[in-house]
């Protein structure tokens, strides 16, 4: 294993990747790719059903209002905060038994989640539900390049790997609302703990038996691992990923001593971050993510793309079921129902994605398909509680996926691109972090937005009423997830203008 991750030039790309892999038989490649789209069915399914089903599950738990939202964020803090070191560590001890592990865990603790009593276990087994799933989410993408060819097999593995989370969050929101009311909460769980246990049968038979990546796993382990870099910035992630979850919640607990000395420690570990892998690499030592990997153009602007993609994206999300409930007053079912288009018009932007990415440039894939989905926002900013659906609810929930779903695709492509053929499943973990943040920023600082506008109407004398106050809270997240969604064009347009296409063939 080489001492330090070295920055891969286009002219050496495929050599860094390996020789030509030759597809697997198409049995197994429908049963590996259905056993990784399975998994990323899990990870939103899980969010979809506690979304929909968190009024039952406080009432039944007692959760208290302070508790209300961590059985999410906790799961989203623990999953950030583990993907690179799991995605290291698969690197050297081989994706088949990281994945396999994951699996197992991910299962008994969604059976735990099933069965909690008390608001406390919930919270707890949410948290290890989002460690379990780090050991599944960067083995997958490590699974997929180092198992289907450059070109239309890993295409397609990539965009079927990417459907299976619409597809997870749309069963996740309406299972979780009908079993809800009709069967209880718990029985969503128990049968994805079911679909978890199959999803591990499916891997233990499907997952490619190789050899480890390295012979000696304890000395790799021990001397040839970035111990520092790693919990420096798995530290740093979850230190700013509980603030700005509790920055969701409420602003003002910004102001308490201990979350005023989390920040500083957090902002501190990053910049010892860059600092120490720039060490690290500079002594031709192991370097988690060297600093020299940061000035190659496509990959730097696809983890900035993605990351506001994801922040904006998400937090569209949330801010459009408020917007349903507690302005158009539709109870959880009924807003969930209303994510269904946005869902099936996901699915069917993976299967395009599949499609043209290797035969259309990346800038132009991104830039058009950034310019359609910030209409979706945009759409929200501006409609009124009393329009209809149809009138801008619809097609808002069409157009703001493209972008995100493309960009599933296109950024797996141009992140594994960038490591060798042995660091995939950290080019994974890189990935999966970049969004997990995205999605924790998104949602805080949108949330600080909305907070203070409606403040600001409630206490600024002009008499305005609860509801109209809060409105304009919402309309003020929805005009910053727009605005974040034209950075994002922006970027990408700039970054990736000569990417190429990415989901070419590559030749040896």
């Amino acid at each position: 294993m080489d001492a330090h991750l070295h920055v891969i030039t286009p002219s050496h790309r495929q050599a860094a990747l390996g020789p030509s892999l030759a597809p697997p038989p198409k049995l197994q490649s429908v049963s590996l790719i259905a056993t990784l789209a399975c998994i990323a069915f899990l990870n939103t399914f899980n969010s979809g059903t506690l979304t929909v089903a968190l009024p039952a599950i406080a009432a039944d738990l007692e959760i208290p209002p302070s508790l209300l939202l961590w059985p999410a964020s906790v799961y989203a803090l623990a999953l950030s905060c583990t993907l690179l070191l799991l995605g290291a560590i698969a690197d050297v001890v081989g994706n088949r038994p990281v994945f396999l592990i994951g699996c197992v865990l991910n299962c008994g603790w969604t059976l735990a989640v099933a069965l909690a009593q008390t608001s406390n276990q919930l919270i707890v087994f949410r948290t290890l539900q989002g460690v379990s799933m780090a050991f599944c989410m960067p083995t997958a993408v490590s699974t997929i390049t180092n198992t289907f060819p450059s070109g239309k097999p890993r295409n397609f593995a990539f965009a079927s790997f990417g459907a299976g989370s619409p597809i997870g969050f749309a069963s996740g929101l309406v299972l979780g609302g009908l079993l809800a009311q009709a069967a209880g909460w718990r029985t969503a769980y128990y049968l994805a703990a079911g679909a978890n246990a199959v999803a591990f049968v499916l891997a233990y038979f499907t997952l490619p038996r190789i050899a480890p990546p390295v012979s000696n796993i304890r000395h790799a382990l021990v001397h040839e691992f970035d111990w520092v870099g790693v919990a420096s910035a798995s530290s740093s992630l979850a230190l700013l990923s509980y603030i700005f979850a509790q920055i969701s919640f409420s602003g003002s607990t910004m102001r308490a001593p201990h979350n005023i000395a989390l920040v500083v420690i957090g902002g501190l570990l990053l910049p010892f971050f860059v600092f120490w892998e720039g060490r690290q690499e500079r002594l031709g030592r192991p370097a988690i993510l060297p600093n020299s990997i940061w000035r190659q153009r496509e990959f730097t602007a696809v983890c900035v793309t993605v990351f506001l993609v994801w922040a904006w994206f998400n937090a569209f999300g949330y801010w459009a079921t408020l917007f349903f409930q507690d302005t158009q007053g539709l109870d959880s079912l009924n807003a969930a129902l209303r994510f269904l288009p946005m869902v099936i018009v996901g699915l069917l932007t993976n299967i395009v994605a599949g499609v043209v990415v290797d035969k259309i440039p990346a800038g132009i894939l991104v830039l058009v398909s950034g310019l359609i989905s910030a209409s979706g926002p945009l759409l929200y900013a501006l409609q009124e509680p009393g329009w209809t659906y149809w009138a801008a609810g619809f097609p808002g929930m069409c157009l703001g996926v493209i972008s995100t779903d493309l960009l599933f695709n296109i950024a797996n492509l141009v992140i594994t691109t960038q490591f060798p053929s042995r660091r995939q499943a950290l080019a994974g973990g890189v990935f999966n972090t970049v969004t997990q943040l995205g999605n924790s920023i998104g949602t805080a600082v949108t949330a600080m937005i909305a907070a203070s506008v409606t403040e600001a109407e409630m206490h600024g004398g002009n008499g305005v009423e609860a509801a109209s106050a809060t409105l304009k809270g919402y309309r003020s997240a929805f005009w910053a997830c727009f605005a974040a969604a034209v950075i994002s064009i922006v970027t990408s347009s700039v970054g990736l203008r000569k990417a190429g296409k990415v989901g070419a063939k590559k030749d040896v």
